[in-house]
Protein backbone atom coordinates (compact mmCIF):
# COMPACT_ATOMS: atom_id res chain seq x y z
CA UNK A 1 0.00 0.00 0.00
CA UNK A 2 2.79 2.49 0.82
CA UNK A 3 4.13 1.61 -2.36
CA UNK A 4 1.28 2.22 -4.30
CA UNK A 5 0.63 5.82 -2.51
CA UNK A 6 4.81 6.22 -2.91
CA UNK A 7 4.12 5.68 -7.10
CA UNK A 8 0.91 7.94 -7.19
CA UNK A 9 2.49 11.15 -5.49
CA UNK A 10 4.84 10.38 -7.98
CA UNK A 11 3.00 11.12 -10.91
CA UNK A 12 0.39 13.43 -8.98
CA UNK A 13 0.92 15.98 -11.65
CA UNK A 14 0.19 13.65 -14.56
CA UNK A 15 -2.90 12.41 -12.76
CA UNK A 16 -4.18 15.76 -11.85
CA UNK A 17 -3.84 17.17 -15.33
CA UNK A 18 -6.12 13.93 -16.35
CA UNK A 19 -8.41 14.21 -13.99
CA UNK A 20 -8.54 18.32 -14.50
CA UNK A 21 -9.36 17.88 -17.75
CA UNK A 22 -11.97 14.61 -17.63
CA UNK A 23 -13.92 17.16 -15.29
CA UNK A 24 -13.89 20.01 -17.87
CA UNK A 25 -14.55 17.02 -20.45
CA UNK A 26 -17.70 16.31 -18.31
CA UNK A 27 -18.59 19.73 -17.36
CA UNK A 28 -18.51 20.55 -21.59
CA UNK A 29 -21.12 17.40 -21.63
CA UNK A 30 -23.05 18.21 -19.38
CA UNK A 31 -24.26 21.49 -20.84
CA UNK A 32 -27.97 22.20 -21.74
CA UNK A 33 -27.26 22.79 -25.19
CA UNK A 34 -25.58 18.75 -25.41
CA UNK A 35 -27.28 17.40 -22.55
CA UNK A 36 -30.70 19.15 -22.40
CA UNK A 37 -32.21 19.06 -18.70
CA UNK A 38 -35.57 17.08 -18.18
CA UNK A 39 -38.19 17.98 -15.53
CA UNK A 40 -40.54 15.73 -13.75
CA UNK A 41 -44.51 16.06 -13.00
CA UNK A 42 -46.30 13.79 -11.21
CA UNK A 43 -50.02 12.82 -10.33
CA UNK A 44 -51.12 11.37 -7.02
CA UNK A 45 -54.27 9.67 -6.34
CA UNK A 46 -56.41 6.98 -4.66
CA UNK A 47 -59.18 4.77 -6.61
CA UNK A 48 -63.11 4.70 -5.07
CA UNK A 49 -64.50 1.38 -4.80
CA UNK A 50 -66.48 0.41 -7.19
CA UNK A 51 -68.93 -1.59 -4.95
CA UNK A 52 -69.30 1.60 -3.22
CA UNK A 53 -71.29 2.89 -5.97
CA UNK A 54 -73.33 -0.55 -6.08
CA UNK A 55 -77.23 -0.72 -6.07
CA UNK A 56 -77.20 -2.90 -2.91
CA UNK A 57 -74.55 -0.66 -1.34
CA UNK A 58 -76.67 2.68 -1.73
CA UNK A 59 -79.73 1.55 -1.06
CA UNK A 60 -78.93 -1.30 1.36
CA UNK A 61 -81.07 -3.93 -0.08
CA UNK A 62 -78.90 -6.58 1.62
CA UNK A 63 -76.76 -6.58 4.14
CA UNK A 64 -73.43 -4.83 3.38
CA UNK A 65 -70.92 -4.16 5.79
CA UNK A 66 -67.27 -2.64 5.78
CA UNK A 67 -67.75 -1.08 2.40
CA UNK A 68 -64.50 1.37 1.75
CA UNK A 69 -64.57 3.98 -0.06
CA UNK A 70 -61.41 3.07 -1.68
CA UNK A 71 -60.46 0.93 -4.40
CA UNK A 72 -58.25 -2.81 -3.44
CA UNK A 73 -55.28 -3.88 -4.85
CA UNK A 74 -56.82 -5.56 -7.73
CA UNK A 75 -58.54 -2.45 -8.47
CA UNK A 76 -54.83 -1.29 -8.68
CA UNK A 77 -53.93 -3.39 -10.99
CA UNK A 78 -56.38 -3.22 -13.45
CA UNK A 79 -56.09 0.80 -13.61
CA UNK A 80 -52.32 0.70 -13.73
CA UNK A 81 -52.91 -1.92 -16.44
CA UNK A 82 -54.96 0.59 -18.32
CA UNK A 83 -52.40 3.57 -17.69
CA UNK A 84 -49.50 0.90 -19.15
CA UNK A 85 -51.85 -0.02 -22.11
CA UNK A 86 -51.14 0.93 -25.82
CA UNK A 87 -54.95 2.95 -26.16
CA UNK A 88 -53.40 5.38 -23.50
CA UNK A 89 -50.02 6.09 -24.85
CA UNK A 90 -50.84 6.10 -28.68
CA UNK A 91 -53.61 8.76 -27.90
CA UNK A 92 -51.08 10.71 -25.95
CA UNK A 93 -48.81 10.38 -28.60
CA UNK A 94 -50.50 11.41 -31.30
CA UNK A 95 -52.49 14.12 -29.39
CA UNK A 96 -48.55 15.67 -28.72
CA UNK A 97 -46.78 14.81 -32.23
CA UNK A 98 -44.43 12.85 -29.79
CA UNK A 99 -42.28 11.68 -32.81
CA UNK A 100 -41.70 15.00 -33.78
CA UNK A 101 -40.95 15.89 -29.98
CA UNK A 102 -38.56 13.00 -29.46
CA UNK A 103 -37.03 13.74 -33.35
CA UNK A 104 -37.60 10.40 -34.19
CA UNK A 105 -39.36 10.78 -38.17
CA UNK A 106 -38.30 8.93 -40.68
CA UNK A 107 -39.44 7.33 -44.07
CA UNK A 108 -40.42 3.87 -41.95
CA UNK A 109 -43.65 4.88 -39.98
CA UNK A 110 -43.93 2.02 -38.44
CA UNK A 111 -40.05 1.92 -37.00
CA UNK A 112 -40.67 5.77 -35.63
CA UNK A 113 -44.10 5.03 -33.74
CA UNK A 114 -42.04 1.44 -32.52
CA UNK A 115 -39.32 3.89 -31.25
CA UNK A 116 -41.24 6.73 -30.13
CA UNK A 117 -43.36 4.33 -27.90
CA UNK A 118 -39.91 2.93 -26.45
CA UNK A 119 -38.80 6.42 -25.72
CA UNK A 120 -42.20 7.49 -24.40
CA UNK A 121 -41.63 4.30 -21.58
CA UNK A 122 -38.44 5.17 -20.70
CA UNK A 123 -39.91 8.85 -20.00
CA UNK A 124 -43.08 7.71 -18.20
CA UNK A 125 -43.74 5.60 -15.13
CA UNK A 126 -46.76 4.26 -13.45
CA UNK A 127 -46.75 2.66 -10.05
CA UNK A 128 -48.27 1.77 -6.63
CA UNK A 129 -46.66 3.92 -4.05
CA UNK A 130 -45.91 2.92 -0.39
CA UNK A 131 -48.61 4.59 1.07
CA UNK A 132 -51.26 2.61 -1.26
CA UNK A 133 -51.98 5.54 -4.03
CA UNK A 134 -51.14 5.49 -7.82
CA UNK A 135 -48.15 7.79 -8.53
CA UNK A 136 -48.18 8.96 -12.43
CA UNK A 137 -44.81 10.55 -13.84
CA UNK A 138 -43.53 12.12 -16.52
CA UNK A 139 -40.13 13.57 -17.37
CA UNK A 140 -39.63 15.85 -20.44
CA UNK A 141 -37.32 18.68 -21.69
CA UNK A 142 -40.59 20.95 -21.98
CA UNK A 143 -41.82 21.26 -17.60
CA UNK A 144 -45.47 22.73 -18.91
CA UNK A 145 -45.80 19.38 -21.26
CA UNK A 146 -44.91 16.96 -19.02
CA UNK A 147 -47.41 18.21 -16.53
CA UNK A 148 -50.11 18.26 -19.18
CA UNK A 149 -49.25 15.16 -20.60
CA UNK A 150 -49.63 13.61 -16.83
CA UNK A 151 -53.18 14.82 -16.35
CA UNK A 152 -53.89 13.80 -20.08
CA UNK A 153 -52.60 10.15 -19.07
CA UNK A 154 -54.75 9.82 -16.08
CA UNK A 155 -57.89 11.23 -18.01
CA UNK A 156 -57.81 9.23 -20.77
CA UNK A 157 -57.17 5.90 -18.04
CA UNK A 158 -60.31 7.17 -16.17
CA UNK A 159 -62.25 7.16 -19.10
CA UNK A 160 -61.69 3.47 -20.02
CA UNK A 161 -62.36 2.70 -16.33
CA UNK A 162 -65.56 4.11 -16.37
CA UNK A 163 -66.16 2.20 -19.37
CA UNK A 164 -65.05 -0.71 -18.00
CA UNK A 165 -67.36 0.37 -15.05
CA UNK A 166 -70.62 1.07 -16.47
CA UNK A 167 -70.71 -1.18 -19.09
CA UNK A 168 -72.42 -3.94 -16.98
CA UNK A 169 -74.70 -1.35 -15.33
CA UNK A 170 -75.92 0.05 -18.52
CA UNK A 171 -76.77 -3.84 -19.75
CA UNK A 172 -79.01 -4.25 -16.88
CA UNK A 173 -80.70 -1.19 -17.30
CA UNK A 174 -81.48 -2.28 -21.20
CA UNK A 175 -82.78 -5.12 -19.65
CA UNK A 176 -84.78 -3.60 -17.20
CA UNK A 177 -86.37 -1.30 -19.52
CA UNK A 178 -87.44 -3.93 -22.29
CA UNK A 179 -88.89 -5.73 -19.32
CA UNK A 180 -90.70 -2.26 -18.52
CA UNK A 181 -91.81 -2.05 -21.82
CA UNK A 182 -93.33 -5.27 -22.11
CA UNK A 183 -94.76 -5.16 -18.67
CA UNK A 184 -96.42 -1.37 -19.90
CA UNK A 185 -97.73 -3.46 -23.09
CA UNK A 186 -99.68 -6.31 -20.82
CA UNK A 187 -101.72 -3.11 -18.75
CA UNK A 188 -102.83 -1.75 -21.84
CA UNK A 189 -104.24 -5.29 -23.02
CA UNK A 190 -105.30 -6.20 -19.84
CA UNK A 191 -105.35 -4.29 -16.19
CA UNK A 192 -103.61 -6.97 -13.99
CA UNK A 193 -102.63 -5.93 -10.24
CA UNK A 194 -99.89 -8.29 -10.26
CA UNK A 195 -98.96 -6.99 -13.60
CA UNK A 196 -99.24 -3.02 -12.07
CA UNK A 197 -97.37 -4.26 -8.72
CA UNK A 198 -94.34 -5.50 -11.15
CA UNK A 199 -94.36 -2.45 -13.19
CA UNK A 200 -93.75 -0.64 -10.01
CA UNK A 201 -91.08 -2.79 -8.45
CA UNK A 202 -89.21 -2.46 -12.25
CA UNK A 203 -89.65 0.83 -12.15
CA UNK A 204 -88.25 1.15 -8.58
CA UNK A 205 -85.51 -0.96 -9.42
CA UNK A 206 -84.76 0.95 -12.31
CA UNK A 207 -84.09 4.42 -10.91
CA UNK A 208 -81.79 2.44 -8.27
CA UNK A 209 -79.60 1.41 -11.53
CA UNK A 210 -79.53 4.69 -13.03
CA UNK A 211 -78.34 6.53 -9.58
CA UNK A 212 -75.74 3.94 -9.49
CA UNK A 213 -74.65 3.55 -13.35
CA UNK A 214 -74.38 7.92 -12.31
CA UNK A 215 -71.66 9.78 -13.82
CA UNK A 216 -71.29 11.93 -10.85
CA UNK A 217 -69.77 9.54 -8.72
CA UNK A 218 -66.00 10.05 -8.45
CA UNK A 219 -63.46 6.97 -9.77
CA UNK A 220 -60.26 8.92 -8.34
CA UNK A 221 -59.82 11.25 -5.43
CA UNK A 222 -56.34 12.86 -6.27
CA UNK A 223 -53.94 14.34 -3.40
CA UNK A 224 -51.52 16.20 -5.88
CA UNK A 225 -52.04 17.89 -9.02
CA UNK A 226 -50.02 17.50 -11.88
CA UNK A 227 -47.50 21.20 -11.91
CA UNK A 228 -45.01 22.13 -14.44
CA UNK A 229 -41.41 21.46 -12.21
CA UNK A 230 -39.37 24.19 -11.37
CA UNK A 231 -36.34 22.12 -10.98
CA UNK A 232 -35.03 19.54 -13.30
CA UNK A 233 -34.97 16.09 -12.49
CA UNK A 234 -31.98 14.67 -14.65
CA UNK A 235 -29.17 14.94 -15.56
CA UNK A 236 -27.66 15.57 -12.11
CA UNK A 237 -24.50 17.23 -13.17
CA UNK A 238 -22.80 17.08 -9.82
CA UNK A 239 -23.15 13.04 -9.50
CA UNK A 240 -21.75 13.34 -12.92
CA UNK A 241 -18.66 15.80 -12.17
CA UNK A 242 -17.74 13.86 -8.95
CA UNK A 243 -18.28 10.36 -10.85
CA UNK A 244 -16.19 11.17 -13.95
CA UNK A 245 -13.56 12.71 -11.64
CA UNK A 246 -13.56 9.85 -9.09
CA UNK A 247 -12.82 7.43 -12.72
CA UNK A 248 -10.61 9.79 -14.14
CA UNK A 249 -7.96 10.24 -11.02
CA UNK A 250 -8.44 5.88 -10.22
CA UNK A 251 -8.11 5.02 -13.77
CA UNK A 252 -4.93 7.27 -14.11
CA UNK A 253 -3.62 5.90 -10.47
CA UNK A 254 -3.78 2.55 -11.91
CA UNK A 255 -1.98 3.52 -15.34
CA UNK A 256 0.70 5.45 -13.71
CA UNK A 257 0.59 2.28 -11.66
CA UNK A 258 1.01 -0.43 -14.67
CA UNK A 259 4.06 2.00 -16.02
CA UNK A 260 6.05 1.88 -12.65
CA UNK A 261 5.37 -2.24 -12.61
CA UNK A 262 6.94 -2.47 -16.17
CA UNK A 263 9.57 0.02 -15.86
CA UNK A 264 10.96 -1.75 -12.41
CA UNK A 265 9.74 -5.39 -13.17
CA UNK A 266 12.58 -7.21 -11.86
CA UNK A 267 12.54 -5.13 -8.83
CA UNK A 268 9.02 -6.13 -8.07
CA UNK A 269 9.93 -9.33 -9.07
CA UNK A 270 7.81 -9.60 -12.85
CA UNK A 271 9.41 -10.82 -15.77
CA UNK A 272 9.64 -8.57 -18.96
CA UNK A 273 8.01 -10.43 -21.91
Amino acid sequence: MLEILKIVLKWKKQILLFTIIVIIASVVITMPFIMPPYYKSSMIFYLSNPSSTDRAALFNEKEVGGVSIFGGKEDMNRFLTILNSAPVNMSIIEKYKLTNHYKLNGEDRALATYYTQKEFYDNFNAVRNDLGAIEVSMVDVDAVMAANMVRDIVQKSDSIYRTMLMENKSTVLNLIDKQIADKKLLLQNNVSENTADELKKFMAIRDQYAVSSSKDFKTLYVVEEPSPAVKKSKPVRWLILLASAAAAFFMASFTALLIELYKHADQYGFQRS
